[in-house]
């Protein structure tokens, strides 16, 4: 009886205590919060939320694809430039086109005008370019000491081309043929381009001097006509040696392209000579004179080279030898 009376009194206790004591809140755990209403307006954001989301990631898409729509042009509109070597120059012809300069060596016209005064023309030769007819004078001095003046401006432009030539020729050879330039001259002097004909306009062999013999027959027209006519034809072969040196871009490329300027002034020399004693020149010499095969054959490129460069100076020493002879005859 008493454990039962006991457990009534307690409970009669609690239910007392519960009366007397005010109502206060009991704090719940977090898992009692969600009461209705709650888990109502947790409903209702979660939408919201989600739409937020979505229409950030649309925003984000968006944004994306225009600034990409702003890099790509800025990207297209300057594009890296690849590096590559400069594109070599095209290459030069194998035969020389235009004017021969040996057709008007002295950049002129002269004309024949076959009143005995020589030549007229916008340029004359530095030899014969001052007054050289005097009133006080008898013809045949005047004639004399023309002629002088002539052989003098030859001789003087055929000195200083020799002097050039030989300057780099004996390097040329040495570099060409690794011997010098007499044991070089004595295994080819047997070997000779017909086509310049030079012994028919210059006959005469490197460094050996005209006969006695022959300088008598010399005669100062004739030596005038021979010279212009072999030294275009020389032209003819330096022209094409030039080139070949320039295309190529080998080493004596200068020297080469500096001999066709002194041969020029040669030539410009002679040409007013002809005029000046009022001779009529012969025709100009064709580039056709020089064989194709000669031209374009690398085969033997540095032995035509050799040749026409052998004939070239033998013909200056000619002209030297020659004119130097005639000028002591006057």
């Amino acid at each position: 009886m008493e454990s039962y009376e006991g457990a009534g009194c307690v409970d009669c206790y609690r239910e007392h205590c519960r009366q007397q004591t005010p109502s206060v809140p009991v704090t719940t755990t977090v898992s009692d919060r969600r009461t209705p209403s709650l888990q109502m307006n947790r409903c209702q954001t979660a939408p919201r939320r989600f739409d937020f989301t979505r229409r950030s990631c649309r925003l984000f898409i968006a944004g994306s694809f225009v600034i990409g729509l702003i890099l790509v042009p800025c990207a297209m509109s300057a594009p890296a430039k690849p590096s590559k070597s400069p594109s070599p120059p095209p290459p030069s012809p194998i035969v020389a086109t235009g004017t021969p300069f040996w057709h008007n060596p002295c950049g002129t016209v002269l004309t024949y005008d076959g009143s005995g005064g020589g030549a007229t023309g916008a340029m004359m030769s530095s030899a014969v370019s001052h007054d050289i007819m005097m009133e006080a004078e008898p013809e045949s001095d005047s004639v004399m000491r023309r002629e002088e003046d002539i052989i003098h401006g030859i001789v003087v432009a055929a000195g200083q081309a020799l002097t050039h030539v030989e300057q780099f020729t004996g390097a040329f050879v040495v570099e060409t043929f690794h011997v010098d330039v007499k044991k070089n001259h004595d295994h080819w002097k047997g070997i000779k381009l017909d086509w310049l004909e030079l012994s028919k306009y210059m006959p005469k062999a490197l460094d050996v001097p005209l006969s006695k013999s022959y300088l008598a027959s010399l005669t100062f027209r004739d030596v005038l006509h021979a010279v212009y006519v072999g030294m275009q034809n020389l032209a003819v072969g330096l022209e094409q040696v030039a080139l070949d040196q320039d295309r190529e871009m080998l080493p004596y490329a200068k020297y080469f392209n500096e001999t066709t300027l002194k041969l020029r002034t040669i030539l410009c020399e002679v040409s007013m000579a002809i005029y000046e004693i009022n001779d009529t020149p012969e025709s100009h010499v064709s580039r056709d004179i020089m064989p194709m095969e000669s031209r374009i054959s690398r085969d033997n490129q540095s032995l035509r080279d050799w040749l026409i460069l052998r004939e070239y100076m033998t013909s200056l020493q000619y002209v030297i030898e020659a004119f130097g002879y005639l000028k002591t005859k006057r």
